[in-house]
């Protein structure tokens, strides 16, 4: 399949809720377990239809947000897509409520169940409109910042392209691009804090009516969260505060002398070597050819996915104006294929973005050519976030092809974003569960409490005068906040876990790369913690804190690129 290729056709969500719900009907009377099982199988294919189609639509709404065609598209996806979620609650209620139920679990295996146990009071009739307003509100804020755009050296450019500017060596051009990227933002401002309120009240709304106490709970559902809550989270949050914060806060100083500045400015974090952050040695066209070689030299099942990927037009790497920001890997069903979107910009991050997105395109694609169950397409959230950390870490020993001199200043600074994001990533969860637990809170006291935040995780932060960022703002170019609730603390949960797999490979290559593959073969199969069990410790667990600490400790002690170098 060439996915410029495939033919979008619009699935009629309706005529889709009219044949499962007949279906169900006849799952519901008759006894036959084998037969149960062929109508179980007959509502996969169906729901696999419609996630292929809705998921073409979208990568072609995101590719050019300009596009008439997608953007109703992607309108009629965002009315339509909580009546598929509410008939997917109701074959899920129909499993739960089988005689067969034992057997159901035998075949198709006990986490389908969890999964439905937990996803049936997500959804109802009461709560349709009110879901596609959330859709619709989701995908204003992405145009939003899609479409915004301002001229800079000479030419007009979005965020993503602003952003190449904030690694450059020259302290001026790193400021002046941040002022420009920031009067964006100012701009967009009120437009944002309108679109969150609005978020944050339609899904208070629909947690109260489906007889939540908060939408947090609601959030941590569709997150479809077993074995562990919002106790384990905090504690979580209170370890990186513990262990993580004071080394963030002695890595951020470093860096402040390694670049040689007085103060360490928001427009500075980016430059992590005063000669020069790593960057590829060629164009989007080299990068992938030299990605190809690297995985094609980690194993035979990478280079063959990329190679399938490449061949059949799978990556959307390119920058342009008015394509979305960010980066995913998605994918459909129908062709078992991976899809990786993301904007290349020129810079070290693209080696960290595109092994992050392969990581989950492996992963997808070694499970699901074996198998038909969406459920398993990827594992929860910070379970599937393992597989795409631990691959950017599994990419190292080819890196010399990408960087040349580079590779050992690139994996430094690598090592000290895993540090560095932690703190970030729990302040944005800790955040969330303010707005949430206070939905009655204004916009005022959403910054004056992200300041707060500030103070506690990122001790560092100088904003100097920038009215925009010092009143509280710079969560509002956090997509997770308004895309996906209560997602964002899972990379963070999952980086403790592929760290653990990145000690592994410093040792023993083969071992690590094995512990990784079996973790791609379980597919969603497993929860999270059943998927960790006897492979890597749990995140919750501080053990593994000090583990990950002082193996990181040794590893910057012994590394190649020494301070006092810089300093």
């Amino acid at each position: 399949m060439n996915f410029n290729e495939i033919k979008y056709q619009r699935p009629d969500i309706s005529e889709f809720k009219t044949i499962v719900l007949d279906l169900l009907e006849q799952f519901e009377s008759i006894g036959c377990f084998e037969k149960q099982c062929e109508i179980i199988d007959e509502i996969n294919s169906l729901r696999n239809n419609v996630l292929t189609m809705l998921t073409i639509a979208q990568i072609r709404n995101y590719t050019d947000m300009t596009n008439t065609k997608y953007i109703e598209e992607q309108k009629y996806s965002d009315e339509k897509w909580p009546l598929y979620e509410m008939v997917v609650s109701k074959y899920y209620n129909t499993l739960l409520k089988s005689k067969n139920k034992s057997k159901i679990e035998n075949k198709y295996g006990s986490q389908l169940l969890e999964i439905a146990h937990i996803n049936i009071n997500t959804v109802n009739d009461s709560v349709l409109s009110d879901l596609e307003k959330e859709n619709k509100l989701i995908s204003k804020y992405i145009k939003v910042l899609a479409t915004s755009k301002t001229e800079f050296m000479g030419e007009e450019r979005n965020i993503s392209q602003l952003d190449v500017f904030l690694n450059s060596p020259d302290r001026n051009i790193r400021e002046k691009a941040s002022e420009k990227k920031y009067q964006l933002m100012n701009q967009n401002e009120k437009d944002i804090d309108s679109i969150f309120c609005d978020l944050v009240k339609v899904r208070t709304n629909i947690a109260e009516k489906l007889g939540y106490t908060s939408f947090v709970e609601l959030g941590y559902a569709r997150l479809s969260r077993v074995g562990y809550g919002q106790e384990e989270v905090k504690k979580f949050r209170d370890m990186i505060k513990t262990y993580i914060v004071p080394i963030s806060t002695q890595l951020r100083e470093n860096q402040r002398k390694r670049i040689k500045v007085d103060v360490l400015q928001y427009f500075d974090e980016n430059l992590r070597f005063i000669d020069g952050n790593a960057t590829p040695k060629g164009d989007e066209k080299w990068i992938i050819k030299r990605f190809k070689n690297i995985f094609k030299e980690l194993s035979s099942e990478t280079g063959e996915v990329f190679d399938f990927m490449e061949a059949n037009n799978l990556l959307n790497l390119t920058t342009k104006t008015g394509k979305a920001r960010g980066a995913f890997a998605t994918y459909l069903c129908n062709y078992k294929s991976p899809y990786i979107f993301a904007n290349l910009n020129g810079t070290g991050n693209d080696v960290k973005v595109l092994s992050h997105e392969f990581g989950h395109a492996f992963q997808m694609y070694v499970y699901n050519m074996r198998n038909e169950i969406p459920e398993y397409i990827l594992p929860t959230k910070e379970a599937c976030e393992i597989t795409s950390i631990a691959m950017e870490y599994l990419v190292w020993p080819g890196l010399e092809n990408l960087l040349d001199e580079d590779a050992e200043k690139y994996k430094y600074a690598h090592l000290e974003d895993a540090i560095l994001t932690l703190p970030y990533r729990a302040c944005i969860d800790e955040f969330q569960h303010f707005v949430y637990n206070n939905p009655k809170a204004i916009s005022s006291e959403w910054k004056r409490k992200w300041k707060e935040l500030e103070d506690i995780y990122m001790r560092d932060k100088s904003y100097k005068g920038n009215d925009y960022l010092e009143r509280g703002n710079f969560w509002q170019m956090q997509s997770h906040l308004f895309k996906f609730p209560f997602y964002y603390i899972d990379y963070a949960l999952a980086q403790i876990c592929a760290l653990q797999i990145w000690a592994l490979a410093q040792t023993d290559e083969k071992e690590a790369w094995r512990v990784y593959k079996k973790l791609c073969e379980k597919g969603g199969s497993l929860s999270f913690l059943d998927l960790l069990e006897r492979t890597i410790l749990s995140p919750f667990d501080e053990n593994a804190f000090n583990e990950v600490i002082d193996l990181l400790s040794t590893w910057f002690e012994k590394s190649s690129i020494n301070e006092s170098n810089y300093i």
